[in-house]
């Protein structure tokens, strides 16, 4: 993971598509090309996440990316589209993450590299692609591709439905040292709707026989580690809330979901319906 020109990245996602389909000319897709994609309805880009670290000298990228599909076919692949330093452009493969009520699907998916080196490998702008029944859909965020920049650090949240989603990347079941303590951490993000609100998270640890409640904290800036900081609100206008509870320390399993209040409405993220799961 170095330069010295040690560099490793770390393209995570398969698709579930049977056939292994080479890409067509993606050193070739222009920037102006990708911009005259016509955006399409089943295919719609929900959030991503960036985060880039700089220590000593040692460079950490990373990008995330959830889309939402349609389920016109099982055979099928969804996949970002991303701009690459010197302008061309690379496809990036999501993996399919589960299916919802409706029938559409979620896919997942992210880039992550390491450098000791100043230099980046890709820019700012992507867009979505999904190939189904011999038909290819975007989603460029209605012609005008989407941006983040290097350093806009956190949530961005591209479904304008969209006002709370959990960070389950960090979300912590443990116990202390001493061995007795249990507790269990949630991280969640919002949209800036109004300076006043509240987030909860709602949890059960008997399967719904009963809930609980406790209230996350708005958190101006949240370090995770020494790998970056994050500045609430973000460049997306998106808060990030975290907070704990002490559980007892027999309990193993917890399902709960986040509830977001304010301006007389309340949000949910509970992972459309299946709720969040989290074990020690």
């Amino acid at each position: 993971m170095k330069k010295y020109f040690y560099l490793i990245i770390t393209l995570f996602a398969l698709s579930c598509s049977t056939e292994d389909d080479a890409i067509p000319n993606q050193n070739g897709l222009s920037l102006e090309k990708s911009a005259n994609l016509k955006n399409s309805s089943p295919v719609q880009l929900v959030k991503a996440w960036n985060s880039y670290s700089f220590y000593r000298g040692f460079n950490t990228w990373t990008r995330k990316f959830t889309v939402k599909v349609a389920n016109l076919n099982y055979d099928k692949s969804v996949s970002i589209y991303h701009e690459k330093v010197g302008g061309n452009w690379e496809e990036i493969p999501l993996s399919y993450s589960m299916s919802l009520d409706n029938g559409d699907e979620i896919w997942e998916g992210q880039y992550r590299y390491y450098a000791y080196t100043p230099g980046k490998i890709y820019e700012d702008e992507f867009v979505v692609k999904y190939d189904v029944n011999n038909t290819t859909y975007w989603d460029n965020n209605n012609n005008n591709n989407y941006k983040i920049e290097e350093k806009q650090i956190g949530s961005f949240f591209a479904e304008p439905d969209l006002n709370v989603s959990v960070d389950s990347d960090f979300d912590r079941l443990y116990t202390s040292f001493d061995g007795v303590t249990t507790t269990l951490n949630i991280v969640a993000d919002v949209r800036n709707i109004s300076p006043t609100k509240e987030v909860q998270v709602v949890y059960t640890t008997d399967g719904w026989e009963t809930e609980r409640y406790f209230s996350l904290a708005y958190t101006k800036y949240w370090y995770n580690s020494y790998d970056y900081v994050l500045t609430s609100p973000n460049p997306f206008n998106v808060e990030r809330w975290t907070g704990s509870v002490t559980i007892n320390e027999e309990v193993d399993d917890i399902e709960y979901a986040v509830v977001y209040k304010v301006n007389g409405q309340q949000y949910w993220d509970n992972n459309y319906g299946q709720n969040y799961s989290i074990s020690k």
